[in-house]
């Protein structure tokens, strides 16, 4: 995850919710579905 914040050149306060937005759901339960869902929510409201 480091390298990916180094790249993206920003540092985020909680790393788990870079992992959570990186997980597919087919991993399994801990995955991007409701971050994917609130995200479509906000942009449908902004739009």
């Amino acid at each position: 995850m480091k390298k990916l914040q180094q790249k993206i050149n920003y540092q985020f306060k909680d790393v788990s919710l870079l992992k959570l937005a990186l997980t597919h759901r087919s991993t399994g339960k801990n995955n991007n579905e409701r971050l994917e869902f609130l995200g479509d929510s906000i942009l449908g409201l902004v739009i």
